[in-house]
């Protein structure tokens, strides 16, 4: 287990910058959507087959108790953000639960989604009222920039929090109030030491998008989980967002001979830095978070430079993965113009997960009720992460009380930058 320290501690209370920093939306706020106010409940496109062996979905087993609302933010669309796809598998995941798994809980409630969409500052702190006033007793959240403006709120009445995969500093300070799905420092410290160990190798060189949100958390983080899984040396390079070409700061990195170079950054920034390493000649392992990956990326380096890299990924898209085929059937039969990939497998999974903890449950649906569950529950599976566990008691991640699980995802892609591999760590 990793110790408790304050240099620790302080990089995560920035860490929630790291999901901007490493994101390729600019946001402008004079194209912000505002945020909506309406509850909403998923639909329901088609009606179940009436041959269950012909469905990929299974059995249909309808909700038929109370209906249970459920608060769901997202970041909206504006001219320059477009997360449709989250709200999108958010409704095709709660259609799913009530037609299919029977609805929350042991009396069936049926889920229905109370969404608000926070494109900025100001619809957040917007959305924070939307979510007290309509009564909702927790609420879930996939991947949103603005986070403290309505959690805030949420939080102060006494709202349970569900992330997909966060520690944005309001989070990590509302432990036993605020829950995350995934491992959401894996790409920072855990992934590149996993990375070290699995090639056997002796000098890891980091390279971060340097803001203060990035490096801060890698430089804290990284030889603190390298000592202790004793992975070999680490060393952190930052380098400028702004940086035109990453060949000078790649070359001097090289001198000190790393086997492995892991990047943490956006898309265009790890585009730079693997061309960089291309160019170089490098031999050794390269990784990189999952969120360096985005159709523009796959275009830039469609000649074989993405064949063997590895990335860590907070859930699972392995087609071999159960919940991950049952999620993509779920896409097909819902949202089919949805792409079951990236943003929208974090909806399913954080879904999924409050259904799983709910599954057993026969008490009231208060919020203090609600969060004594996801405190004292044992262990249930993590969705999409094969032989992964989820317990939300503040064990799981000493480093990180919030988080219910330390585990996450490795892929290799293959020359077109498809991952081809998976396995869990």
């Amino acid at each position: 287990m990793i110790k408790h320290s304050k240099k620790a501690l302080a990089a995560l209370l920035v860490l929630g910058l790291t999901a901007a920093a490493c994101s390729d939306d600019k946001k402008d706020a004079t194209t912000t959507t505002a945020a909506s106010t309406d509850s909403t409940t998923a639909g329901t496109d088609s009606a179940p087959t009436t041959e269950a062996a012909a469905d990929p979905l299974g059995t249909p087993k309808a909700a038929a108790g109370e209906t249970l609302k459920v608060g769901y933010m997202w970041s909206g669309v504006s001219a320059s953000v477009d997360n449709t796809s989250d709200q999108q598998a958010a409704g095709a995941s709660t259609s799913w639960i009530n037609e299919y798994m029977g609805g929350i809980g042991t009396d069936g409630r049926k889920l229905e989604l109370v969404e608000c969409a926070a494109s900025d500052a100001a619809t957040a702190a917007a959305c924070g009222s939307t979510m007290v006033e309509s009564g909702v007793q927790v609420v879930l959240f996939n991947v949103i920039g603005d986070v403290e403006p309505w959690a805030t709120p949420v939080l102060a009445a006494g709202i349970p929090i569900f992330a997909y995969s966060s520690a944005h500093a309001t989070l990590v300070a509302a432990k036993g109030k605020a829950f995350t799905m995934t491992n959401p420092v894996a790409g920072i410290a855990y992934f590149p030491a996993g990375l070290a160990l699995k090639v056997s190798a002796k000098k890891t060189a980091i390279v971060v998008i340097d803001v203060p949100g990035a490096t801060g958390p890698a430089k804290a983080l990284g030889p603190m989980v390298f000592g202790q899984l004793k992975a070999g040396e680490v060393t952190v390079i930052p380098i400028s967002p702004t940086a035109p070409d990453h060949a000078s700061a790649i070359q001097t990195a090289l001198q000190d001979s790393p086997d492995v170079v892991s990047i943490i950054g956006n898309p265009a920034f790890c585009s730079l830095t693997i061309r960089a390493l291309r160019d170089a000649d490098y031999k050794g392992a390269i990784g990189m978070i999952s969120n360096c990956v985005d159709p523009d990326m796959l275009k830039q380096l469609s000649n074989g430079e993405l064949k063997d890299i590895y990335v860590s990924y907070a859930g699972g898209e392995d087609p071999a993965n159960a919940d991950y085929a049952t999620f993509v059937n779920l896409i097909a039969k819902y949202s089919p113009e949805t792409d079951p990939h990236g943003t929208a497998t974090g909806a399913f999974v954080v879904l999924e997960a409050f259904r799983r903890f709910m599954a057993d449950y026969t008490g009231d649906y208060s919020a203090a009720s609600l969060t004594t569950v996801f405190l004292t529950h044992a262990a249930v599976d993590q969705p999409t992460v094969a032989g992964g566990k989820l317990l939300c008691d503040g064990t799981a991640l000493a480093i990180l009380p919030i988080a219910c699980t330390a585990n996450y995802v490795i892929g290799q892609l293959d020359d077109k930058g498809m991952p081809v591999s998976f396995s869990g760590a």
